[in-house]
Formats: C-alpha cells, sequence, structure tokens
C-alpha cells in the first residue's frame, strides 16, 4: 500500500493513456469505483473495455482497439500488417506500407477492392467489372484503375530485369547496374486514359501521344515536345533545353521562357506577373498581383522570401538558421536545426508542437467551445525522450511514463503495442479516480480506487479487495490461494477450487468469477455484457427456537427448479427483470 500513496506524487502521461477514445469518456462509474473492465497478465497480456471501446492486446503479435463497427487492429507491425476498418471502409497495410488492400463500400452498396504489393503485384475489382477489374503483375505487365492520377493505365515488359539476367553487369555498384534498376521501371509499352483523353507511349518516356477533348500531346523525348489543352495552355520544348508556354487566363495572358537551367522568364501581358531566374533553382524573384504575391531566392534554399495575400502565406528561411513559414492558420518555425514549432488554429481548437535537440517535446491543445472526450479544454504533453513523459488534461486524466523510447506519438498504435517493454515506471490516474501503476516492466501491476485494489506480481502473487473484502490472494498463478465471488468463496490447491463458505454480502461484487480472472472489473454500465444478470441474492431467516420444528435442512433453496422451502427472503438483483419476492 506504501506504492499506492508513493504513486500519488506524480504528474503523468501515456503508456495506458489518457482514455475515451470514440467519443466515450472514461467516467462511466462512480468517484472510486472502477469504470472499465480491465485484465491483465505481466506485460503480454491486455483487455479493457471503456464504453463501447474495446482493446485487446498479446504483446508483440496482436492488438485491436476501438469499437465494433471502427476499430484499429495490428500485428508486429510495421513488419507484419495494421488495419484500419469501419463500416464503409477496411484498410490493410504491411511490410512497411508497400503492401496494402482497400476495400470500400460506396454509397448504394457498390464495392470498390484494391490489393497492391509495390512494385510486384497490383489487382481489383468491384461491382462494375468493366470499371474496376484490373491485373498487374511486374514485371510482364497489365492494367490499373485509379491510380497515378488516371482513370486506367496499362504498362507492359519492364526490360531491365530480363536484361540484368541475360547480360549481369559487373558489379551491382556499377553504372550498368544504376541503369538496368531504371530501365526496370520503364515499359516497353504504356497507354494511360483520364476522362476523355487517350495517350499512348513505346519506351516511356521517349515515344508519347495523346489526345481528347481540349487536350492533344506529342513527345520524342528529348528532342521536342508540344502539350496543347485549347483555352488553357500551349507549352513546347526542344532539346529539354529550350522551353516556351503560354497560359490563358479569362482576362489576361501568361508567357514564359526557360533557357534550362540557365535562365528564365514570367510575365503577363497586363504587367501583374513578372519573375525571373538564374541558375533554376537557386536564384529566383517575381510578384503577382493579382494575388498579392512575391517571392525572392537568394539562393534557394539558404535564403527564401515570400509574402502572399491570397491565401495568405509568409516565409522567411535563413538555413540552417532560422526559418518560419505561415500558410492561411498553419505555422512552421525552426531556430538552427535543433528546435521546431508548429502551429495550428482551427475554428474548433489551438494547438502547438515545440520540439527541441530532438529530445525535448512539448505538444499542447485549447478546445474554444465543447470539449474532446480526450483532451478535454486543455491537454499538454511533455516528453523528455528517451527517458520520461508526461501528460495530463484538465478533466483530471494524468499519466506519466518512464524510458519512452519512441521519437514520435502513437498511442493507440506502437505505443500500445511495444512500449510495456521497455518501461521502468508508469503511472496512470483517469478521471473518475481510478488509478495504475507499474514497475520494472510490470513485473509490479496495480490499479486501485476508493474502493478496489487490485495487484499481481506474475507467477507470484495476486491480490484483489472490493470494499472492505479480500476478494483475492492466490500464489504461483492461482495454484493455491483464496478467492471469493458471487458463488462463494473457494481456497484453491493445485488450481483445483474447493468452497469453503458461502459468499455473504458479497452482491455488489462484479463478476461471478472476477477473482478467477484476477480482477476483470464490470462498471455500473455492464461494459461488454450483452444479457441482464439473473443472479439472486438469497436472505435466510433462521428461526433458533426449538417452538419451530425446523432445522437447518428445511432452509434449503432448490437451484434446480427454483423452489425453496423454510421461511427465506428472495432478492431478484436490479436489471434482473424481476421484482422482491417474499414467501414467508
Amino acid at each position: 500500500m506504501m506504492l499506492c500513496v508513493m504513486a500519488e506524487g506524480y504528474a503523468s502521461a501515456e503508456q495506458n493513456s489518457l482514455r475515451s477514445i470514440g467519443g466515450k469518456e472514461n467516467s462511466t462509474g462512480s468517484a472510486g469505483e472502477p469504470s472499465t473492465q480491465y485484465n491483465w497478465f505481466w506485460l503480454f497480456y491486455e483487455r479493457e473495455a471503456v464504453g463501447d471501446h474495446n482493446t485487446m492486446v498479446v504483446r508483440p503479435f496482436y492488438l485491436k482497439t476501438g469499437t465494433v463497427n471502427r476499430y484499429f487492429q495490428a500485428s508486429l507491425m510495421p513488419f507484419l500488417y495494421w488495419r484500419y476498418k469501419r463500416t464503409d471502409y477496411d484498410q490493410w497495410r504491411w511490410f512497411f506500407g508497400l503492401g496494402q488492400a482497400d476495400d470500400v463500400t460506396h454509397e448504394g452498396g457498390k464495392r470498390d477492392y484494391d490489393f497492391g504489393f509495390f512494385p510486384l503485384l497490383f489487382f481489383g475489382f468491384g461491382t462494375d467489372a468493366v470499371k474496376e477489374n484490373y491485373f498487374f503483375l511486374w514485371p510482364v505487365g497489365g492494367i490499373m484503375k485509379g491510380k497515378f492520377v488516371t482513370d486506367k493505365i496499362s504498362a507492359y515488359i519492364f526490360p531491365g530485369f530480363l536484361i540484368f539476367f541475360f547480360f549481369p553487369p559487373a558489379s551491382v555498384l556499377s553504372y550498368q547496374a544504376l541503369a538496368y534498376i531504371i530501365m526496370s521501371a520503364l515499359p516497353v509499352y504504356l497507354s494511360y486514359e483520364v476522362g476523355e483523353f487517350r495517350a499512348w507511349s513505346i519506351f516511356w518516356p521517349v515515344f508519347y501521344y495523346g489526345r481528347g477533348g481540349l487536350r492533344e500531346e506529342f513527345r520524342i523525348f528529348p528532342f521536342y515536345a508540344h502539350l496543347l489543352k485549347r483555352g488553357w495552355y500551349d507549352r513546347y520544348s526542344f532539346m529539354f533545353i529550350f522551353n516556351y508556354q503560354r497560359t490563358y487566363y479569362t482576362d489576361d495572358l501568361h508567357q514564359m521562357f526557360f533557357l534550362f537551367p540557365v535562365f528564365g522568364r514570367k510575365w503577363s501581358r497586363s504587367g501583374n506577373m513578372s519573375a525571373v531566374t538564374f541558375l533554376w533553382p537557386f536564384f529566383s524573384w517575381g510578384y503577382d498581383r493579382r494575388i498579392g504575391d512575391w517571392e525572392l531566392n537568394i539562393p534557394w534554399p539558404l535564403v527564401q522570401f515570400k509574402d502572399c495575400e491570397n491565401p495568405t502565406i509568409r516565409k522567411r528561411i535563413f538555413f540552417p538558421i532560422y526559418g518560419e513559414y505561415r500558410y492561411m492558420n498553419n505555422e512552421t518555425m525552426f531556430i538552427t536545426p535543433f528546435y521546431f514549432r508548429l502551429r495550428k488554429t482551427s475554428y474548433r481548437f489551438d494547438s502547438e508542437q515545440h520540439i527541441g535537440f530532438l529530445i525535448f517535446w512539448f505538444y499542447r491543445r485549447n478546445y474554444h467551445s465543447q470539449p474532446d472526450s480526450y483532451y478535454g479544454n486543455v491537454w499538454r504533453y511533455f516528453k523528455m525522450w528517451p527517458l520520461f513523459s508526461v501528460e495530463y488534461n484538465d478533466l483530471g486524466d494524468r499519466a506519466f511514463s518512464m524510458l519512452t523510447l519512441l521519437p514520435f506519438r502513437d498511442r493507440e498504435g506502437y505505443e500500445r503495442l511495444y512500449q510495456p517493454f521497455w518501461t521502468i515506471a508508469e503511472y496512470v490516474r483517469f478521471r473518475n479516480g481510478e488509478k495504475r501503476l507499474g514497475l520494472l516492466f510490470r513485473i509490479w501491476f496495480q490499479r486501485w480506487g476508493d474502493r478496489f485494489f487490485y495487484c499481481k506480481i506474475p507467477f507470484v502473487i495476486s491480490v484483489g479487495r472490493r470494499g472492505n473484502r479480500l476478494t483475492e490472494l492466490t500464489f504461483l498463478e492461482s495454484m493455491f490461494g483464496y478467492f471469493m465471488n458471487r458463488k462463494g468463496r473457494y481456497c484453491r490447491v493445485f488450481w483445483v477450487p474447493l468452497r469453503v463458505g458461502d459468499s455473504e454480502g458479497a452482491a455488489d461484487l462484479s463478476s461471478e468469477d472476477e477473482s478467477e480472472r484476477g480482477g476483470f472489473e464490470r462498471s455500473e454500465s455492464n461494459l461488454l455484457i450483452d444479457r441482464t444478470d439473473n443472479s439472486v441474492t438469497i436472505t435466510h431467516n433462521f428461526d433458533w427456537s426449538g417452538g419451530s420444528g425446523r432445522n437447518s435442512s428445511a432452509n434449503s433453496f432448490n437451484l434446480w427448479n427454483g423452489q425453496a422451502s423454510g421461511p427465506h427472503t428472495i432478492v431478484k438483483e436490479a436489471g434482473s427483470g424481476g421484482g422482491v419476492w417474499n414467501d414467508q
């Protein structure tokens, strides 16, 4: 119990984190009462329910957290897989994101499924087979739909892969090997469609032609190219060095000449826009009066200036000493590579992120009106990487974790799945009064409130208390010990439960087998319970007077047929659908 008192002194932040995912607050119970179902074994197993949000972790192999219709699932990510699931969308990712599968149900029940493992295999199918069915296998080729900003793209034969086997390079680090790699990404034949536009290419990007709608394009790279969209733009390129473009607006004409990369100039017929570049992209300057814009780079990326009225932009960069960039309500600022600040302002909240030397992290959020179920109105997070992290909000949630090795935040993913493996000390206090403390990689882990206490040392001892009653004291993973539930009081001998008495006055126990499950508490809102509890409490009124003619055997209750003999009162619990019966 001394540890309970010591833990009260911690401020705190992440690990089992501040809860209330999916808009469900964690304060469903009264103060001091456990508001969640929670069970654990060391750091390897954890199961919890808060409102309709459920979490199960079998570290490091499996994680699932969310509601029935919306959840996140993962196993050994980023190596094996992770998944985002909701009623109309199912997204899978695996092997560092190179593999992916998306199953989408659109309005009207139309299904669209896409599978890909970059760069080897892509296929998909849907309700509309003509528009949505496709298959692509590298290096042979095939068809892809809805990829690379096209409606349909067909590519066949990637020669670099085949040439590698017929004419292997002298070294994998040679220019020949590099050429083979580039050729492995360039198809012999390619065609694609975007709306009414159709394009074809042989040995892309060398020979290319396309037409459709307002567009017409032709290219023999690098000698000549002409790209035209009537009423929009007209572009010419010669030897990839001489470039000229005309861009049409309703009330103006913009033109551009570019001698790559030595000199370039843009100008408008009205004189509202002008820009010049030398040795692009290092030196450039210009203005556009239509949107209140001016820009100067001398040289890029070391010195950059930009101001714009529509959209609102301000840029001042003196790399690597100082930089400031504002776009609308978002701002990024750095002072040397060792300090970064990010700000965001929206109609709902303001946020800031400060990162110093990649060691000190400070995040904050302030909500303007309605509090967020997780962040509240005021939320703060501080991390001194990799030593500790602290998190709190104005709703009363607190969390602390010592050793936090991840150099980023992902509380429902990477942190939940992996962080207990290196956490020396962790403490969490929830807004409903429940607290949790873990020490030395959860070798010691306890949860407690004003009216309950549970503690486990794996393979050694488990202790549980509810109110003033000892509900569990077991040793060697329940090989020996004592526990109590609604059915009675028991002693375990080599895991065999031996009944030693009635569970008198134990109607407030939250689960009939909670002792056996190490304190898996049910909240007052019956979390995860989808049926009513029909258990009953039997109160015997014994008459020890000799004139009654009754003995103890006459005061029994037949649990098989619901009949009783002898004077007694059967009180059916609230919520069970019954009232109070008195057959005395």
